[in-house]
């Protein structure tokens, strides 16, 4: 892993515990295996982070913080769709950036670690240019959009950046109709299963 990618991770880790610090329905938010590179990186660059409330930061690996059977692992690989979130669950967003080198890493690490599998339902409700691969944050932010507004389709448009390409499901020959929400990504160009 390039130092690089290390600081777009810890990009989109900022990214993630301020939007849940602000979200109507913010999360228990946990950051595990938390060490080597990025540990460093953030010590050098955001010397804050031990200061931050409302999560979790440990350096157990999350398997020995949460029961097997209560774990699912978000991955764009996994055969299962996620239909609704379980508030019993706890959802693993890789850590991963990915730049789609690594495909089908993290369906492989969930089924060799026995954990529950999902994709996010992004293929029932948009159309994309670009493989299905979501920045760690984007997974996250449509997680907290989702609680909000219970509605899938709104919670992807809500998050997806312009670049993905993203039009509704059914209306993708008319992309020009389907102006998303107006949010350009520039932190993360890279993205993460």
């Amino acid at each position: 892993c390039c130092i690089q990618d290390v600081k777009k991770l810890h990009k989109q880790i900022q990214r993630c515990y301020a939007e849940n610090r602000k979200a109507f329905h913010p999360v228990q938010f946990y950051l595990t295996s938390h060490g080597g590179q990025l540990k460093s990186n953030m010590n050098e660059n955001d010397k804050g982070w031990v200061n931050w409330k409302d999560i979790q930061i440990r350096t157990e690996h999350y398997s020995e913080l949460i029961k097997k059977e209560d774990l699912v692992y978000l991955t764009s690989d996994s055969p299962d769709i996620l239909r609704e979130l379980d508030e019993k669950k706890a959802y693993v967003i890789g850590g991963l950036v990915d730049h789609n080198h690594h495909k089908g890493i993290t369906y492989k690490k969930a089924v060799e670690q026995g954990i529950g599998h999902a994709q996010l339902p992004l293929g029932n409700f948009v159309k994309m240019n670009s493989r299905k691969v979501l920045a760690v944050n984007h997974v996250f932010e449509i997680i907290l959009a989702y609680l909000e507004k219970r509605d899938w389709k709104e919670a992807f448009f809500s998050v997806l950046p312009q670049r993905k390409g993203a039009v509704p499901l059914g209306e993708a020959n008319d992309s020009s109709k389907h102006a998303l929400s107006g949010k350009e990504d520039k932190h993360n160009d890279s993205d993460s299963n």
